[in-house]
């Protein structure tokens, strides 16, 4: 095979997930992943919860979109830069991620996730840092669970097949992912934040959630939906992805390639 046809190929198998058949060694196929995932959350919960603080709804959209933009350009060939337990599962099922690292990428977004909150808490001020809820999530008023459920539902599945679309699938993936995925991130935002603060991820909700709870009164309550809201989404994002937007070469059914 020539030096053209392994760079194609090499190509070819790359995705958000960062991984590619051509590493070897535990350490770039496990453990710097891990890592990359692991202090990608760790800044992404710090930046996003400290853009709260702002009391508005623009910069704290951007204050999480951007910084996810900023963090797949540095993280994207490494672990993907997921940085969120929901894109994690739609890449994996989107066939972007092998099975085996998906519970290893989950617990390196959790434990970023519960590091990013415990600076925050280190760093604010105790007036500050009640005023935001210590970044928890919860719902608007006259949200119910269902109503809330069903919005996290629907902003993971943008989310979710935006990194399918843009990073993921070979007949559409584009330099300017991050870019996208940012922005999939600030709209969404936008738009449910002040229904449900527009989590789409667990990790961005854990994390806080555990470091809050001793002063937060409700930073558990309903706290389930910020994980069955958005895993729900890529379950859904990745089965229309894989049914109808998908490469031939990556879809369930009709895998013939086009005329």
């Amino acid at each position: 095979m020539s030096d053209k046809e392994r760079l194609i190929n090499k190509d070819a198998s790359m995705s958000i997930s960062g991984y590619t058949p051509q590493e070897h060694g535990t350490f770039d196929r496990v453990i710097r992943p891990m890592a990359a995932e692991f202090v990608g959350v760790a800044l992404f919960v710090f930046v996003a919860c400290c853009s709260l603080n702002s009391g508005d709804l623009v910069a704290a959209a951007l204050g999480h979109g951007l910084t996810i933009a900023l963090l797949v350009v540095g993280f994207g060939a490494i672990s993907g830069a997921h940085f969120n337990p929901a894109v994690t599962l739609g890449v994996t099922l989107g066939g972007g991620l092998p099975v085996s690292l998906l519970p290893g990428y989950w617990i390196a977004q959790l434990g970023g996730g519960i590091l990013g909150a415990a600076i925050v808490r280190g760093t604010l001020p105790s007036s500050v840092y009640a005023s935001i809820s210590g970044g928890t999530h919860q719902l608007g008023k006259e949200v119910t669970a269902g109503w809330g459920f069903l919005i996290e539902v629907v902003l993971t599945t943008v989310l979710v097949l935006t990194v399918l679309m843009a990073a993921v699938n070979r007949q559409t993936k584009s330099k300017l992912a991050p870019l996208a995925i940012g922005f999939a991130v600030s709209v969404d935002i936008m738009a449910g934040g002040p229904l449900t603060g527009a989590s789409m991820n667990p990790a961005r909700a854990f994390g806080p959630a555990v470091v809050a709870s001793a002063v937060v009164e409700h930073a558990w309550t309903y706290h389930y939906i910020y994980w069955l809201g958005p895993l729900t989404g890529a379950l859904l994002a990745a089965i229309l992805f894989r049914l109808l937007f998908a490469s031939p070469n990556n879809r369930w059914i009709s895998k013939q390639e086009p005329f």
